[in-house]
């Protein structure tokens, strides 16, 4: 009897730690917008934020031509700009 007891309890456990992994799961792919203040404190904008939309959207834009700019460069990033 304390066996059908436990299960439940046991099952319930392990449900909620699934949906814990999948919610994580979900935050780490969904983009997040991050200021950096002079003096290096940052600040996240959340998705309800006024003006998110538009730094989502500017901050991608950035990473493409980053992108497409290193596709273009022979050189090691690492190493600086090259005179």
């Amino acid at each position: 009897m304390s066996e059908r007891r436990a299960r439940p309890v046991r099952a319930t456990g392990v449900t909620e730690g699934v949906a814990a992994a999948v919610r994580r799961r979900q935050r780490e792919r969904e983009p997040r917008v991050v200021l950096y203040g002079r003096s290096g404190s940052a600040r996240v904008i959340a998705p309800a934020a006024p003006g998110y939309d538009d730094l989502l959207e500017i901050a991608e834009r950035m990473v493409e031509a980053a992108g497409t700019a290193g596709a273009r460069s022979d050189r090691d990033p690492r190493r600086g700009p090259t005179a």
